[in-house]
């Protein structure tokens, strides 16, 4: 029974598919005979001529005949080492077929190609096993039967994933490999099999063998697949499932079913069918959905590792970076992962999202656009990731074809919710999700539904757990936008997701959640900052009078303050503020002028001072004091002068009701603090900055505490008690690295760079400077570092770039309006001597003025050493 199950000829080496010297049976076909030993190709037993690429195609063909063998195969093996446009392999192609007749070679559109005619395999003779010295050879270790390829191409990246598997087939009889289209499961999938085949022909003496499905459009097709890749002859008497399952009763095998994703039910039937009557088979399947059969366990497969950052030591050990630099390699023999060259590669690798398949891809199109113009037009990814591409390694025509494959698969609701939801943008809710794809057609279970099967089929991510988000990977977005494009729904979809987000924050608009945002909120908040950016880029350009405008901005404070991103925040509105006139309701434009009154506390331009006077007007005739109250603490912080502050610090004091909660009342501590220090009372101003940190504690929030230590660091710099100001800043830096990992403790390094430049300890000081500016650019605060950068450069002997610094702050604060702050009175009072006797009046105007030309980023470039 296994000898009728067995092919009864050895499988060829994929490794070499040209001729080599070694003896190689011979293959008969109708009137032909082939002789790949002696390249020579009989018809009738005349020699005929053929050209070398068309025999050694030929001969690939034929030692696997019945069975597709992908272009990508046929590219690597007939022309080893060379790069060459497909139409080469057309060309071939045509070639035999006008020798051997149109249907020799059938085409699987978009995939490789397969000889038909059927094929008699002559014995071929054995192999030296005896040295040139008649010394007898180590025997050759016996090796599984199977038809797998033996010259596999490398694989990057995948150790793990293989690893895994093959963990999981020693204890689970069928597993599925799933994940998106190009994500490279039949090569993983292949690694696995060769393994196996090798490692364990104890437990597969009857072989591992790959059946392909791919070009199979019928499921009732699937078992004579199977039996035509393991060379059973099926009797005519019996269901073909019915007769493959008793023939395979006995057998102790593997079976490799790849491309499942079209005939998943009826890939399932047969592997249950199977399992049922033959025990001792397992099966190992690749698929873009699990198929759900009764004893699977699934592995899905997810991109190539990105690395997280650009040294190119460390980028060249993660796999979609070495796949990378081996497919452009490959095009390019001379191209090396150089130290420039990492940052574009490994954006160009995140932006593919680790995608095997698009990674080739955009390798293959280096010769043309470069890598930075690779890099620039990755927006147009479907334009250059085509066949035109001269690739080493190609598995499917285009990214485009892959995407098209699987949108085909779906059913036509399927196909809507999935264009609909490349609406958004990164990651998404299920509540989001449904409120975008839902319709008088799709009704919101419907959806979720559709969204599950998005999910299986590999086409939607769930990540997170206990409740999962959800996102289209980059490229598989791109593909629904177009799809939404040509289905004309694009208009109305950014508008229903803009309606979303304003669902999702008007949540967090209760007087509760207002104040008491829980962490597991403030995650779930930054994971909506790119569809907030979305939103608001669809809500500049939404046509005059869209109702939702100004209430998604004004609620957009949330997720602001969630990421700390306040600069990007104040941005964003202000390109708003024209939506903010006549015709609005006026709640809704009161909390808009507070939302931005609110993130300019920081950078106090004026446009927020205005703001928080219009939201003042606002909330008093709504009657409403806890937001009056707000707004009245804005205008206090960013008031032009000292009586305006000490106004509205009254008013606030007036309004101020014991019940509301401590993060709302600690802000008027705040800001008496920092009106006393703009009076010169820094005692005073010290006992504010300490009660704000008490009510902060009373009130349950520690976090609150330790941002508050940051007025307590400056009030004991502005007492002129830098040790005790440094010993504060650390000890909160600390703590809130422990709290929230410290991403808001930007003004605490600020004005731990302000302590140790005043302690001499420059090193340090410039280290904490360097934190310090990270932190601050998301908060739209880092200018406030150039004084004491100037004060740096000053005491490390570089009084020139001192004066351009110090140059570039003035022309800073006469362009946003603002005074000098008191810390920064404090640092140029210790600067201005300095450069005053370090350089000549004129030279020190000129190097001002040449400082107030300058970008912000070339003066910070200065500050931290880097030249001009």
């Amino acid at each position: 029974m296994r000898d009728r199950l067995r092919p009864s000829f050895p499988e060829p080496s994929l490794s070499n598919a040209v001729a080599s010297r070694e003896s190689r049976p011979s293959h008969r076909f109708g009137r032909f005979e082939l002789q790949p030993a002696e390249r020579r190709l009989l018809l009738d037993g005349q020699p005929v001529t053929l050209g070398a690429r068309a025999f050694d195609l030929l001969v690939v063909l034929v030692e696997r005949s019945g069975r597709l063998v992908a272009k990508n195969d046929l590219l690597t093996l007939v022309w080893p080492g060379l790069v060459v446009e497909e139409n080469n392999l057309q060309v071939q192609v045509s070639a035999l077929r006008k020798l051997l007749g149109q249907s020799a070679v059938a085409t699987i559109p978009g995939r490789g190609y397969r000889f038909e005619l059927p094929v008699e395999r002559g014995d071929g003779h054995a192999p030296e096993t005896a040295t040139a010295g008649g010394a007898p050879m180590a025997p050759v270790p016996v090796r599984a039967r199977t038809n797998l390829p033996t010259g596999l191409l490398s694989l990057y990246g995948r150790a793990a994933d293989v690893a895994a598997i093959k963990a999981l087939l020693r204890r689970h009889a069928v597993v599925t490999v799933v994940g998106a289209g190009g994500i490279g499961k039949t090569r993983v999938a292949q690694a696995v099999a060769a393994d196996v085949a090798v490692e364990s022909g104890a437990d597969f003496p009857d072989g591992v063998w790959w059946v392909e499905l791919a070009a199979s459009s019928d499921g009732a097709l699937v078992p004579s697949a199977v039996a035509r890749a393991l060379g059973m002859q099926l009797p005519g008497d019996r269901l073909p499932v019915d007769a493959v399952a008793s023939l395979l009763a006995s057998q102790r095998l593997l079976l490799v079913l790849d491309n499942c994703e079209h005939l998943s039910d009826a890939v399932a039937a047969f592997i249950d069918a199977v399992r049922a009557a033959a025990p001792h088979v397992r099966f190992l399947a690749t698929s873009q959905e699990t198929l759900k059969t009764a004893e699977e366990h699934v592995y899905r497969v997810g991109g190539l590792a990105v690395p997280v950052d650009g040294e190119a030591a460390n980028a060249a050990h993660a796999g979609a970076v070495e796949l990378f630099v081996a497919r452009a390699q490959g095009v390019d023999p001379s191209f090396a992962l150089t130290p420039a060259h990492a940052p574009a590669v490994i954006e160009i690798c995140r932006r593919l999202d680790g995608i095997p398949l698009a990674i080739e891809l955009a390798a293959a199109r280096l010769p043309l656009l470069g890598l930075e113009g690779l890099r620039a037009r990755l927006d147009e990814r479907f334009n250059i990731l085509t066949a035109g591409a001269r690739v080493v390694l190609r598995r499917h025509q285009t990214l485009r074809s892959t995407l098209e494959w699987s949108y085909g698969l779906l059913t036509p609701e399927e196909q809507t919710v999935f264009r609909r939801l490349g609406i958004f943008a990164g990651s998404f809710t299920l509540e989001a999700a449904q409120h975008v794809a839902s319709d008088g057609r799709i009704d919101v279970w419907a959806a979720l539904d559709h969204l599950g099967a998005l999910v299986d089929k590999s086409l939607v991510l769930a990540v997170g757990d206990p409740v999962p988000r959800y996102r289209l990977l980059e490229t598989t977005r791109a593909y629904a936008l177009e799809r939404l494009a040509e289905a004309g729904e694009t208009e109305s979809l950014l508008r229903r997701h803009a309606e979303a987000m304003l669902a999702l924050l008007a949540r967090y608009e209760t007087d509760d959640r207002r104040w008491r945002i829980a962490r597991a909120d403030a995650a779930a908040l930054a994971a909506e900052l790119d569809n907030l950016r979305a939103a608001l880029a669809w809500a500049v350009a939404a046509p005059a009078g869209t109702d939702l405008v100004v209430r998604l901005a004004g609620l957009s404070i949330h997720i602001w303050i969630a990421t700390l991103h306040l600069a990007e925040g104040l941005e964003r509105c202000l390109a708003l503020r024209q939506r903010a006139q006549d015709g609005v309701p006026p709640r809704d434009a009161a909390l808009y002028w507070l939302t931005v009154a609110t993130l300019g506390l920081s950078s106090e331009p004026r446009e927020s001072f205005d703001a928080a006077l219009r939201a003042i007007d606002l909330y008093q005739a709504l009657g409403d004091d806890s937001r009056c109250y707000d707004a009245l603490l804005c205008a206090a912080v960013q008031g032009r002068s000292t009586q305006e502050r000490e106004r509205a610090i009254a008013a606030a004091a007036r309004l101020e009701c014991a019940g509301w909660p401590a993060r709302q009342r600690q802000r008027l501590a705040y800001a008496r603090c920092w009106w006393y220090a703009g009076l010169g009372r820094f005692d005073e101003a010290l006992a504010c900055a300490q009660r704000q940190v008490e009510i902060n504690r009373e009130g349950g929030h520690p976090i609150g505490a330790q941002y508050a230590m940051g007025n307590v660091t400056a009030m004991e710099l502005l007492l002129g008690r830098p040790e005790a100001a440094l010993e504060h800043a650390r000890a909160a830096i600390a703590k809130l690295d422990a709290l929230d990992g410290g991403a808001g403790a930007g003004h605490l390094y600020w004005n731990a760079t302000i302590a140790l430049i005043l302690l001499d300890r420059l090193d340090e000081a410039l280290a904490a400077a360097r934190t310090a500016h990270a932190r601050l650019l998301r908060e739209g605060d880092e200018c406030q570092l150039l004084a004491p950068l100037a004060l740096l450069a000053a005491l490390q002997g570089r009084p020139a770039d001192a004066a351009r610094i110090i140059g570039h702050d003035d022309a800073v604060l006469e362009r946003t309006g603002n005074g000098v702050r008191p810390l920064a009175a404090l640092v140029r009072a210790r600067l201005e001597p300095m450069l005053a006797a370090a350089l000549p009046a004129p030279e020190l105007a000129r190097f001002r003025r040449e400082g107030a030309a300058m970008r912000d980023e070339q003066a910070f470039q200065l500050g931290f050493g880097g030249g001009a």
